[in-house]
């Protein structure tokens, strides 16, 4: 695997996104024949302990976001205060009927795992292993895409086809102002922290298709001029630099940067 990241990072990043959907698949079905539904949760905790050791073990943690906010970088992100904002609007719709503490408890649980390997997959190698292709607002948009379009497996978790297609809209909007914002800060961290947030609003609040739609409604149109000013940033300021390590660096032909983490920001 560590061959394939310097050398296809797209088919490495493509795989993992590939093993993280089995693993959701393997915990709802082992869960479902074992009467034991937060089996997802328990399966997904040990997948993100899996991509911490990996990463850290290739010395790459920081090369994929996994690290503090480049100095100087939040205001060009407005201070992630309109994705915060929609991590909030969910409960708006007041709380689902039939919590109780074991569920919220391992909602919380299964939404951390999600939020930081949705976040490291889609943002941290996905996104990376795009860019060394040299058009960054691309990278971004086809990221966003792919962040949304993979949200269709969520049929097989018995989602309707209305619900995928709110879904769907909403993801793919929120998976490119993600990515504005990783590119333009260097970290994935303040994403996966809304990741989180915004995940865990969904799954202890009420669901009506009424207010699906109208809650995506707004998101949308949060998130358009949202993603347009992150684009303005981007084009005025440039993207931060990731630090590359040398094997990767030394692998892709086409990848400049040096090994060391550079101060001056780097074009779109």
């Amino acid at each position: 695997m560590r061959t394939l990241q310097d050398t296809k990072p797209i088919w490495h990043a493509l795989i993992w996104i590939g093993i993280y959907i089995l693993a959701v698949n393997l915990g709802d079905n082992v869960g479902a024949m074992l009467d034991f539904p937060e089996l997802t949760s328990l399966v997904l905790v040990a997948v993100s302990a899996v991509l911490i050791v990996y990463l850290r073990g290739g010395g790459r943690l920081s090369a994929y976001g996994v690290r503090l906010v480049q100095p100087g970088t939040p205001p060009l992100t407005l201070f992630y205060a309109p994705l915060f904002a929609i991590a909030f609007l969910e409960y708006a719709k007041g709380f689902a009927p039939d919590l109780d503490l074991q569920i919220i408890l391992y909602a919380i649980l299964l939404m951390a795992a999600v939020g930081f390997i949705e976040e490291l997959l889609f943002r941290g190698f996905l996104l990376q292993a795009l860019r060394t292709r040299g058009n960054l607002n691309r990278a971004i948009l086809i990221s966003g895409v792919t962040f949304g379009l993979g949200h269709i497996v969520n049929l097989l978790r018995g989602y309707s086809l209305t619900d995928q297609a709110l879904q769907l809209v909403v993801a793919v909007l929120v998976g490119i102002a993600l990515a504005y914002c990783v590119a333009l800060t260097g970290s994935i961290m303040p994403g996966v922290a809304f990741h989180i947030l915004f995940n865990i609003s969904g799954t202890i609040t009420a669901h009506s298709v009424l207010w699906d739609s109208v809650t995506a409604g707004i998101i949308a149109v949060v998130m358009i001029p949202y993603i347009l000013f992150l684009r303005h940033s981007l084009t005025k300021a440039g993207a931060a630099i990731v630090t590359i390590p040398a094997s990767t660096a030394a692998a892709q032909m086409d990848v400049t940067a040096t090994p060391t983490t550079r101060t001056k920001r780097g074009a779109p």
